[in-house]
């Protein structure tokens, strides 16, 4: 049955866009009945799914109607310029973000004399080796 109650939806939207696309060739202004009817349809869809048992439809119903309201409010285009405005700005911090690691990690000169100075073999590590050896 769900099938055919499909078809049914599906037939009559046709139906509705074919009459609107006539009227519009006569003369008369269909674009804000569009404007209202797409977005009324697609919450409609959204409704009937919240309204089904499955709770993964729930979800997906919810995310329709909420589509489709932001559609009817005309909003849709602020979320989606935002989502974008939000994401390009995202990937600019991440770029600044990044250092070189070349040249944020490595040593100064200074630095570097300390090390060796410091890590010259002493005579703990000869005898340590000597033993080794005898060994």
């Amino acid at each position: 049955m769900g099938e055919r109650s499909g078809k049914i939806l599906l037939g009559l939207v046709l139906l509705i866009v074919g009459a609107l696309l006539l009227l519009d060739l006569i003369g008369i202004d269909i674009g804000d009945i569009l404007g209202i009817l797409i977005p009324a349809a697609i919450m409609v869809y959204g409704a009937k799914r919240v309204i089904s048992a499955h709770s993964g439809n729930r979800f997906w119903g919810i995310f329709v109607f909420l589509f489709g309201l932001l559609m009817l409010i005309g909003k849709l285009e602020l979320l989606f310029s935002s989502l974008v405005a939000v994401a390009i700005i995202y990937f600019g911090l991440r770029l600044l973000r990044r250092r070189s690691t070349s040249d944020s990690e490595m040593p100064g000169f200074a630095e570097r004399q300390w090390a060796k100075s410091i890590l010259k073999e002493d005579a703990l590590d000869r005898w340590e080796r000597e033993r080794e050896r005898k060994l």
